[in-house]
């Protein structure tokens, strides 16, 4: 099991100020946002890589599409809860640098 990491980290504003960010859990958000990341990382960034933007709301029914398709026994499915990942933070994670610039 991964060790918990509670992190601080910095970043710039528009402004140009430093602005505090506080991430929970191997700096993501929480466990959740993490769990995700770590198992269908590689698929969204294929899917990037084809050229497909990826929207937070594609990404989260692309997660509960695959549960569903599995056919994952609820009780499994109780052992996360995906109302509790931060999808926005999954969608900022997979943006190109293309995408902003």
């Amino acid at each position: 099991m991964a060790a918990q990491s509670a992190i601080v980290s910095t970043s710039l504003t528009t402004q140009g100020k430093h602005k505090m960010t506080k991430t929970d859990y191997n700096g993501w958000t929480n466990r959740e946002t993490w769990v995700i990341n770590l198992w269908l990382g590689d698929y969204f960034q294929d899917v990037v890589e084809e050229g497909q933007q990826l929207m937070a709301d594609y990404i989260e029914e692309t997660v509960w599409d695959m549960l569903e398709e599995a056919n994952v026994p609820d009780m499994f499915k109780d052992m996360i809860d995906l109302n509790a990942v931060n999808w926005r933070e999954l969608e900022q994670h997979y943006v190109t640098d293309e995408e902003v610039a």
